[in-house]
């Protein structure tokens, strides 16, 4: 429902503002993830979540419009990988899922020079989740289903700067894992499942680089002065 009013919001501030077609340009970004679990506990008592790192595959594409020279809007469609790691006195455990997401945010900064501060929404749609139970130096793979909630909003803040470097931190306003979710020692054939997460909503920080498509087929497609001199001269 918050996407589909997003959604809304952006249409109707597209239609309302009679902005000209040169304002409007795609962009693109690849990024890096940290991410961890601040709030994480299991049975009331709290578990370590070290900080987990990812660069594959962290892909974003946006659609941007300046309504003014210092006010910008954005939608755009990412797919990430993102997860967290616990740790206990017995297993170190790695969770990750893919996302498909739907970020929209507000830009305010200098648009003509590409850098602004930005502060948005987004929904996640979570697929393909895996764990991997580290016991000693051993690495057990497990492929779950139903371990992780399907549909998650979140919001961030960020900053971009005029070389395209953006820096952002995003925090996920539901549990990472669903109340379906179990652990259970893989070290022991008939071991019981334990009780689930509690507070795993995920807090993450990307550094990540983004380049604005149209503005470079601009450059590339612009007149070479010179040339053009040279040519009313001849002529």
């Amino acid at each position: 429902m918050r996407t589909i009013t997003l959604t809304f919001l952006f249409i109707t501030l597209l239609s309302a503002s009679n902005i000209q077609a040169q304002k409007i340009y795609s962009s693109n970004q690849f990024k890096l993830i940290f991410s961890t679990a601040p709030n994480l506990s299991r049975g009331g008592q709290s578990i370590a979540s070290p900080i987990r790192f990812t660069a594959f595959f962290n892909y974003s594409t946006f659609l941007n419009l300046d309504l003014t020279k210092n006010l910008g809007l954005s939608i755009g469609l990412e797919v990430k990988n993102i997860g967290l790691i616990t740790k206990d006195s017995i297993f170190r455990t790695k969770h990750r899922a893919y996302a498909i997401g739907v970020p929209i945010y507000l830009r305010i900064g200098n648009m003509d020079k590409r850098w602004y501060f930005l502060a948005g929404a987004q929904y996640d749609y979570l697929f393909a989740y895996k764990e991997k139970v580290f016991v000693n130096d051993a690495k057990i793979k497990r492929h779950g289903y139903n371990n992780v909630t399907p549909f998650i909003p979140s919001v961030f803040l960020g900053f971009r700067s005029k070389s395209g470097t953006s820096i952002s931190v995003h925090y996920m306003l539901r549990n990472f894992f669903s109340t379906d979710y179990r652990f259970k020692d893989p070290t022991q054939d008939n071991a019981p499942f334990s009780q689930g997460y509690n507070n795993s909503q995920l807090l993450y920080f990307t550094i990540g680089f983004m380049g604005d498509l149209d503005k470079k087929k601009a450059k590339k497609a612009a007149p070479d002065p010179e040339s053009q001199e040279v040519y009313s001269r001849n002529h």
